[in-house]
């Protein structure tokens, strides 16, 4: 299994690349972005200012995300090739990570950048379901994807509705929308040197989250001023930030996030019923523990 999870860390990885492009992100993981780093390639190695650099670092990152995908579907095909799995298990593991897993996570990244262009005025114009579809299909699918490839590949079975297979795909989803909570929650109130990004940023990006969902529907007339004033504002300074975080505080975002996370991680646990008793079925558990109570 050891060639598919380091294809779905690199098919991560060419997601958040071009990702980071979208929103625009200087840091990742406590390093600059790929388009950042080829934006100062494009000037010390190629003369380049201004806006011609920006363009070519945007450009090579995104031609950087594209081989990534590439070798990431290789990976995929080293489990035949390399590890004698049954190639029909693979072919199968390859064309549901091509068509299903690809086609709903670009639509929740469309539907993210559509999110953030999106004003908010007399109406939240959004809604909390629509905030937690948007989640599970930008991460809860390859969450996912991780679990229903891992059990195919440990079974040898090519069966998508294989009882077991579906109990670890199914457990694993729900896990990936808690993490994303939980990503959403750190990303306002989590220690910016183990999150290896500035916190506030999806504040200063105008970020649809369940936390700003729950903060204005509790807000009053100036506390939500106060919030729309900020929001999506890129230069916003660190006084500003604080003062947001601590409306999302105190108009119960926080808290509300927290508890739909747990809700997830609840719906989770169950599915793992039919999976017998083992130390490998403990380190599940103990993973899902972890989406919520992480701190990075």
């Amino acid at each position: 299994a050891i060639p598919a999870a380091a294809g779905v860390e690199l098919f991560h990885t060419w997601t958040l690349v071009h990702d980071d492009i979208i929103d625009n992100d200087n840091l990742r993981r406590g390093a600059p972005t790929v388009h950042r780093v080829m934006a100062e390639a494009g000037r010390t190695g190629l003369g380049l200012d201004g806006g011609p650099a920006e363009e070519y670092g945007r450009h090579l990152a995104i031609l950087a995300g594209d081989m990534q995908h590439a070798w990431a579907i290789n990976l995929f095909i080293d489990l035949a090739t390399k590890k004698n799995l049954d190639p029909w298990v693979v072919l199968k593991i390859i064309s549901w990570l091509e068509s299903y897993v690809i086609g709903n996570l670009l639509g929740g990244e469309t539907r993210d950048v559509q999110l953030g262009i999106t004003e908010i005025s007399g109406d939240l114009a959004f809604s909390e379901d629509e905030i937690i579809r948007m989640l599970w299909l930008k991460t809860g699918i390859l969450y996912e994807f991780a679990g229903l490839a891992g059990a195919m590949i440990g079974k040898g079975v090519a069966d998508f509705e294989d009882p077991e297979v579906k109990a670890v795909k199914d457990f694993t989803g729900y896990c990936g929308i808690a993490f994303q909570l939980q990503d959403d929650i750190l990303g306002v109130l989590g220690d910016e040197k183990l999150l290896g990004k500035p916190v506030g940023s999806d504040i200063r990006e105008g970020k649809k989250t369940t936390i700003l969902y729950e903060a204005l529907r509790n807000a009053n007339e100036d506390e939500r001023r106060t919030i729309l004033q900020i929001l999506g504002n890129k230069n916003a300074g660190a006084d500003e930030i604080k003062k947001i975080i601590d409306l999302y505080k105190n108009l119960n975002g926080i808290d509300h996030t927290k508890q739909l996370a747990e809700a997830y991680i609840k719906k989770a646990l169950p599915c793992l019923d039919p999976i017998p008793a083992s130390k490998y079925k403990d380190l599940l558990l103990q993973w899902a523990d972890y989406m919520i109570n992480r701190d990075f």
